[in-house]
């Protein structure tokens, strides 16, 4: 590369890579972000920065292992926001020659891209948008009004305050945002159909992700798995779709009885009775499933886990099942697939740009847990269609997500932007 190009990208939480310099609690999320511009900041002629919303009381500028790094302090009476000093001066000491947003659905991402006049490239995640039909999981009415269990009227008002108070919102911004892109980063067939409803005249550039470290080093088989244990990556909400995989293993269980489901995340048991979780979240409609169909034996939540947890988690799985009513490019299917883990989807959003039914993945038809109970027990039965698909999940996931393609995609992408004028 002849000319040098400056990229800030902005982040929604601190980066592992930086959150002990600046005194902030390391998350599990993020590791990807970390992993991707590390390996940017060593392509000769691009000079890499990152402005993080930070719960930290001040402004910080840090410079480690050659990326510039500014904390920007997030909003006191709004978390999901900043103030837009920080942002312009994010911007002044940075001077890019790209700004490169990841995410499109916080209040801060808009401050960035009002203060910023030059080329402006946004990297799509969930498209909030597209996922407005689903928040509530196809649970409908009547699943909340149950005589046996009348505290599901409350969650059910929970569920729909959240809707209208939190989420509703939080739409129009992310079409502002959007809609102020001249670039936008993308994954998928659905990413790039949404990326053409909210904003048709940006140019739509492709380009997969780097997974975080320990799913390269990592790789399933079935001498070392647990039998006939099913993982899901994630049951905080409904539209992630845990109560059909918990009613899947219901039916699971009568083929084979020691089928066991864990679902990441907190568990909900181990909270206080008096906790808002235990008495009026979508954990206390999943929690009363699992109790109502026998089956607080055989479901366990794993409690929060960083990425080395998650990934030996998954491994130690026989079959990872993705129960979710719409995603873009799920880490959980592409890490499995990473891993060589048999891995059950639904048929929902990007999914299919990531696998081919019958192929690297089985798909089922979103909201249908017969379907989904009957994919797991193929896989559960047939060891060598089980190993057929964990060898072409494997060969797939390390040609889309390998490291050097991805950075070269990315500074292809980085030329390209640089050399069109902005609007």
């Amino acid at each position: 590369m002849t000319d040098s190009i400056s990229i800030l990208w902005t982040s929604n939480i601190v980066l592992p890579a930086v959150a002990a310099l600046l005194g902030v609690p390391e998350t599990p999320f993020g590791g990807w972000l970390s992993v991707t511009t590390s390996r940017l900041a060593q392509v000769e002629g691009l000079r890499i920065g990152v402005a993080m919303r930070a719960p930290v009381s001040g402004f910080q500028h840090v410079h480690h292992e050659g990326i510039d790094y500014f904390a920007v302090p997030q909003a006191r009476g709004d978390l999901y926001d900043v103030a837009q000093a920080d942002c312009d001066r994010a911007l002044t000491e940075f001077s890019p020659d790209i700004l490169h947003v990841e995410g499109t659905e916080m209040a801060y991402t808009r401050r960035f891209l009002s203060s910023w006049q030059g080329r402006r490239l946004i990297s799509l995640q969930g498209v909030i948008n597209g996922c407005k039909s689903y928040q509530f999981g196809h649970l409908k009415a009547g699943d909340f009004l149950n005589p046996q269990h009348p505290q599901h009227a409350l969650v059910g008002l929970a569920l729909l305050a959240n809707n209208l108070v939190r989420f509703r919102p939080r739409l129009h911004g992310e079409r502002e945002t959007i809609a102020m892109a001249d670039h936008i980063l993308g994954r998928t067939i659905w990413d790039r159909a949404q990326a053409n409803w909210l904003n048709p005249t940006a140019q739509y550039h492709h380009c997969p992700r780097i997974l975080r470290e320990p799913f390269y080093e990592k790789t399933w088989s079935r001498d070392t798995c647990e039998p006939f244990s099913i993982f899901v990556g994630n049951g905080a909400s409904a539209l992630k779709g845990a109560h059909f995989a918990v009613q899947a293993l219901a039916l699971i269980r009568r083929s084979f009885p020691k089928a066991k489901l864990y679902i990441a995340g907190r568990n909900p048991w181990s909270l206080s009775r008096l906790s808002a979780q235990r008495l009026i979240g979508y954990s206390v409609y999943l929690m009363d499933l699992i109790s109502d169909l026998g089956l607080r034996d055989h479901v366990v939540f794993t409690g929060q886990l960083d990425a080395e947890q998650m990934a030996e988690r998954m491994r130690r799985a026989h079959v990872v099942a993705l129960a979710s009513l719409i995603e873009n490019s799920p880490n959980t299917l592409a890490e499995a697939m990473m891993m060589g883990v048999p891995a059950v989807s639904s048929y929902a959003g990007g999914v299919p740009s990531m696998a081919q039914d019958g192929e690297e993945a089985l798909f089922y038809r979103a909201g249908d847990p017969v379907m989904l109970a009957w994919q797991v027990q193929r896989l559960f039965a047939d060891d060598s269609l089980a190993d057929r698909v964990s060898q072409a999940a494997r060969a797939r996931a390390a040609i889309t997500h390998d490291p050097q393609n991805v950075v070269d995609t990315l500074v292809r992408t980085y030329r390209a932007v640089s050399k069109v004028r902005p609007a």
